[in-house]
């Protein structure tokens, strides 16, 4: 049993039905709240007590980063299917700095960039060697293990954020050199695909090996727990290509990459990257999509991307929305939408609120009714229950 969460076995078993598109009792939803009696605005500010971007300004400080963590879930419920997870993060595409780019943390973003030529690229790329003398895979290493034997059954480490194949390539040569050599030389672009993602699937398998050899099951910067071997593949790059060059330099990284491991769910980012998406739905070995519309966008949790979720699951893949934005709607689609092949993430102010806007199967009331009257009723409830 795990320290954090009680019904972690519960959690685990609709989890792990729910990869293979089943229900067991009801369906999955994964929420955040702080304990009875805590409330955000009574913790100030987060960062005081846990910064997700710790790591990523202080790269070897895992005891420290462990102790934010584990005060942080102290103070937290993890309700439903939300596992206690720590996530080891470097910034998006930490395998540039396995390459040999050193990493540049500001303002709560880790920016990778080194800049190469076109004729440098591939012996650089070649001769970089996954051993304790490449320093930032040697850390990736030391940092994994650190936190999978502390985690052991009270919360699960995440493998940390990789990065996508294109998008590691362009930290090198920038977007529009590898725009330009991909019409030039495609021959080029491809080899040095190649490397990478033969590299990327050896760090890939050594970390999940650290993570399995301590814990049980696995987990990523996505935040959805499995009892097999899973990730998010992205191409953030794609948001530049048509759709003829995705297929050509993109799509089969993804097939080799989710043919390679258990599970594996889509990370569609921004209105520029939404035409490939018959691409990806073509994808079999593909379980799932994640659909980010994008900074200034309407709201994931809105019906306007309603024929997206709607048109992937037709494909028979399963909608991953996390971070969803209007708790308060998503019983809504949880009806809209098949249960089965829907996974949604929620940071809910206090379980007051969490009872009143929970869709039923949660125990919740869906938002119906009153909410100022909820709530008197309901504390009047636990003031007779605990006798203050």
């Amino acid at each position: 049993m795990s320290r954090y969460k009680e019904d972690i076995l519960e959690a685990k078993e609709r989890l792990s039905a729910w990869w293979d598109h089943e229900l067991i009792d009801r369906p999955c939803l994964s929420f955040w709240t702080p304990k009875s009696g805590v409330k955000l605005k009574d913790l100030g500010n987060p960062l005081d007590y846990f910064d997700p971007f710790f790591l990523a300004e202080y790269w070897s400080a895992i005891d420290k980063a462990l102790d934010d963590f584990e005060r942080f879930s102290a103070f937290y419920q993890f309700g439903g299917e939300a596992i206690p997870r720590f996530f080891p993060n470097y910034g998006a595409g930490i395998m540039a700095s396995v390459f040999g780019i050193e990493p540049k943390f500001q303002t709560r973003t880790v920016w990778f960039q080194r800049e190469t030529s076109v004729k440098e690229i591939i012996n650089l790329l070649e001769e970089v060697k996954l051993n304790d003398n490449n320093p930032w895979y040697k850390r990736l290493i030391q940092v994994t293990e650190t936190a999978a034997k502390r985690g052991a059954s009270n919360f699960c480490v995440a493998i940390t954020d990789l990065g996508g194949i294109l998008d590691i390539l362009s930290s090198f040569l920038g977007p529009i050199k590898v725009i330009v050599t991909m019409k030039r030389n495609p021959d080029l672009i491809n080899a040095c695909r190649m490397v990478i993602l033969e590299k990327w699937m050896s760090v890939y398998a050594v970390l999940q090996d650290i993570i399995q050899k301590y814990g049980e099951g696995f987990n990523s910067w996505m935040n959805i727990w499995c009892p097999k071997r899973w990730y998010p593949l992205q191409s953030d790059f794609s948001a530049f290509l048509n759709p003829k060059w995705f297929k050509e330099f993109v799509l089969p990284d993804i097939k080799y990459q989710a043919e390679h491991i258990d599970y594996s769910i889509y990370h569609l980012d921004g209105l520029d990257a939404l035409k490939h998406l018959d691409d990806i739905l073509n994808i079999d070995s593909l379980d799932g999509i994640q659909w980010v519309p994008g900074a200034g966008k309407p709201l994931r949790s809105s019906d306007q991307w309603m024929f997206i979720y709607k048109k992937i699951q037709e494909a028979g893949k399963s909608v991953i929305i996390d971070n969803f934005e209007q708790p308060e709607r998503v019983a809504h689609f949880y009806k809209v939408l098949d249960p089965k092949l829907l996974f949604t993430t929620l940071v809910i102010p206090d379980n007051v609120r969490a009872a009143f806007i929970l869709p039923t199967f949660m125990g919740g009331l869906e938002g119906k009714g009153n909410f100022r009257e909820f709530k008197r009723e309901y504390r009047g409830k636990r003031i007779n229950k605990n006798g203050e």
